[in-house]
């Protein structure tokens, strides 16, 4: 306040101008699926046949996603391989399917010939001129997010005025049935984890007490459920010949084992009992799946590699899936060797064990469709058929596809 000579109050008045400006809001949207012109990149391989839609799918769920040179979304697989830092050589491989559903080779910018096919693996980084622009080429990129959905084959060529707007440049004039795809960068998932396979190990007789014969611990632990369709434990005779009737039933704990036929395995050790009125002495061979390492071939579902465990930060793999990311401890190291942490992607929160709600005990069709493990690759051989139930063991349609046995991992979306 001021006052005059007379010491008379004085006051000073705002004076309003109504012309003036409005600072911009910077908000666009909340974080878990960002509002995004987010358009999957023309040049992706097909992957997956939708049988209901007749359509390719091109990314599946639960795939980390980056961005191509063009801002097109793609698996990180294409972008940066986590751990190997910039200098990695991407590849990208076309088949006679990418022919016939007019891919877009991303060399040229121009729908995949037989020429496509016999080039591929196409190494990106050492593409001139990317989607047919002289002067665009490959970079790395960390991931940005995950696919929440499987996204469609784009409809459109990939040019520069391809929006997605323009019948004009889809390959079918009157057929866009995704005109754009979210991003998940904030959340908590679900996934499979999937278990690598031992072939053909020796299975050696141990000790005897009453009827129960054990055998020596697994090599792999631990051990992953014995299921019928994707992670089976089978025997074969070794210098003792009578696995296939040594190994016919196996029961949920070791005091079931009452007659012949009958066995148990311990999960966690590794180690096998059988009903054996005699000493064995000899071996068996036995194939079986165990979490002690990745699997290397894996389903075009999103999975967890083992070994995990719950705290386990997560990077993208070659697949665009899940595996640990090492050191788990970060530090500094020169060179490509240390993943940082812009290349985690999420973290393990807890590993949950499947059946559960007694889904084993609900009645499902087409129980005995397929006996073939392969058919979970991706589904092909019966088991998309099968839905969770008696026809899954139990376990959810995502384990079941993934060719998992058991076990998923609740993935907490970190840095994003």
């Amino acid at each position: 306040m001021t006052f005059n000579s007379v010491n008379q109050y004085t006051p000073t008045h705002k004076v309003w101008d109504h012309v003036g400006n409005v600072i911009p809001d910077v908000e666009n949207s909340s974080g878990e699926r960002p509002y995004l012109e987010g358009k999957p990149a023309a040049w992706l391989p097909v992957q997956f046949y939708d049988k209901n839609y007749e359509d390719w799918l091109v990314v599946m769920p639960g795939k980390i996603l980056a961005a191509d040179p063009q801002g097109r979304i793609v698996p990180a697989q294409y972008m940066v391989v986590a751990g190997a830092g910039p200098t990695a050589l991407s590849t990208v491989t076309y088949t006679t399917n990418d022919v016939n559903n007019q891919t877009i080779d991303v060399r040229t910018g121009s729908p995949c010939t037989a020429a496509s096919v016999s080039a591929s693996p196409i190494t990106l980084s050492a593409v001139t001129a990317w989607m047919g622009v002289t002067g665009l080429t490959w970079a790395a990129s960390c991931p940005i997010g995950v696919a929440p959905y499987a996204y469609l084959q784009w409809a459109g060529d990939g040019s520069e005025g391809d929006t997605g707007n323009n019948p004009i440049y889809w390959r079918y004039h009157n057929y866009n049935r995704q005109h754009r795809v979210a991003v998940l960068c904030d959340y908590v998932l679900e996934l499979p984890i999937v278990p690598a396979v031992a072939s053909a190990q020796t299975l050696t007789a141990s000790t005897r007490s009453g009827n129960v014969q054990t055998f020596t611990a697994l090599g792999n632990l631990p051990v992953a459920m014995n299921t019928t369709l994707r992670t089976p434990i089978t025997f074969a005779s070794g210098t003792l010949t009578d696995s296939a009737t040594r190994f016919v039933n196996q029961v949920s704990a070791l005091t079931d084992i009452a007659s012949a036929g009958d066995w148990f395995i311990n999960l966690q050790t590794g180690v096998i009992s059988c009903y054996s009125t005699t000493t064995l002495a000899g071996t068996y061979t036995i194939t079986y799946y165990h979490y002690a390492s990745a699997a290397t071939t894996v389903s075009r579902f999103a999975c967890v590699l083992a070994p995990v465990i719950p705290g386990d930060l997560l990077k993208c793999d070659a697949n665009s899936n899940w595996v640990v990311a090492t050191p788990k401890v970060f530090g500094f190291a020169t060179g490509n060797n240390f993943d940082t942490f812009a290349h985690v992607m999420g973290q393990v929160l807890e590993i949950q064990s499947q059946p559960q709600d007694y889904l084993d005990r609900v009645r499902t069709g087409f129980t005995n469709l397929s006996t073939s493990a392969t058919g979970a690759l991706p589904g092909t051989a019966g088991q998309m058929d099968q839905m969770p139930g008696s026809a899954t063991g139990g376990v959810s349609d995502k384990v079941h596809y993934a060719g998992a046995a058991n076990l998923v991992a609740l993935v907490n979306m970190v840095s994003r």
